[in-house]
């Protein structure tokens, strides 16, 4: 029995039982009786007279309210303020119309282009934490210049493993020289031992990290990264810069073939040779990862790495290139 919900607490609710079925005994004698600390039973009585349930105009000889007034009365109460409540809360919904005039202002005055600017090393590494932490597909990355600071790396390191292990893709393409500081060389052979994908290129490119190719992260000013980042949601935007990182890709080598080049035709899983084989034929990737037995988000993956790796434009000549190339 829980009366709490009408205000009665449990050493009341005793108390009060004790003078419903004890009619005219007083104070003293419930303490006697029920052998509680005298204070306790003083703070039941005040409970109970101040809910109506106990008369206390001669504290010898108490006289109990009758259950089906008392604590009728208590549930009405109870109720009505819960009526209130209701009401109170149902009201709020006039203000979606004040909230929503709000958003309507600030949408007409917000910039046309969905562009956040980010001061300061620090805010910028805490907005790739929090970016990194709610992705759920892949992280994309380019790396112009030398090789990353120790607290970089320290920082990255991390970033990379969570990643990785919860199942998302990382690629990052590095200049050589950053393969000249063994610190940075042990980061990036640790990056791919864990399933990271690194590629180097000798080519200029700009700094940049993309999120799900849905945001992506840009310096401020190119030359001076420590000034800060632009968070790029704009998709007509964030599309071109995915292009850009693509191209990059595809043209760059994989960090193994850049460090030991190999003549010999690449080592291939067997689920990639499936896929290979594949890709020419089946009209829908959905009937391509039938076939070969995978989900169509991890035919999709593969599909989308044979063709970087082959520098193809399509799946078709991707077929081609890797028949040429003796992948298959």
């Amino acid at each position: 029995m829980d009366v709490s919900v009408i205000g009665i607490s449990s050493e009341a609710a005793d108390l009060y039982r004790y003078f419903l079925r004890h009619r005219g005994d007083g104070v003293g004698d419930a303490k006697q009786a029920l052998g509680l600390d005298p204070d306790m039973v003083e703070a039941a009585v005040e409970e109970l007279e101040r809910l109506s349930l106990l008369d206390l105009r001669d504290r010898h000889k108490v006289m109990a309210t009758e259950p089906r007034i008392g604590i009728e009365r208590l549930v009405e109460s109870r109720l009505n303020e819960l009526n209130a409540e209701i009401r109170r809360v149902l009201a709020a919904r006039d203000a979606i119309s004040v909230f929503a005039e709000d958003q309507q202002q600030g949408e007409r005055a917000a910039n046309a282009l969905d562009i956040e600017r980010v001061e300061g090393l620090e805010q910028v590494r805490q907005r790739l934490d929090d970016l990194c932490f709610f992705s759920y597909k892949e992280t994309l990355c380019l790396h112009p210049g030398g090789p990353l600071s120790r607290g970089a790396i320290e920082t990255a390191l991390p970033l990379d493993t969570r990643s990785l292990r919860r199942g998302l893709a990382v690629k990052a393409v590095y200049h050589p020289r950053s393969l000249e500081d063994p610190l940075m060389a042990a980061y990036l052979r640790d990056l791919v031992s864990l399933g990271g994908e690194v590629h180097i290129t000798e080519e200029p490119i700009d700094r940049m990290v993309i999120f799900d190719r849905s945001v992506a992260v840009v310096p401020i000013h190119p030359k001076e990264s420590s000034r800060g980042a632009l968070l790029v949601r704009e998709p007509g935007l964030v599309s071109q810069l995915v292009t850009y990182f693509d191209g990059v890709w595809g043209a760059s080598k994989d960090i193994r073939e850049f460090t030991e080049p190999s003549k010999e035709p690449p080592l291939l899983s067997e689920l990639e040779r499936r896929v290979l084989s594949v890709m020419a034929t089946a009209g829908k990737d959905e009937i391509a990862a039938r076939e070969i037995d995978v989900s169509v988000r991890t035919y999709r993956r593969y599909v989308a790495d044979l063709m970087a790796r082959l520098g193809a434009v399509n799946r078709f000549q991707a077929a081609l290139r890797a028949k040429e190339e003796n992948w298959i």
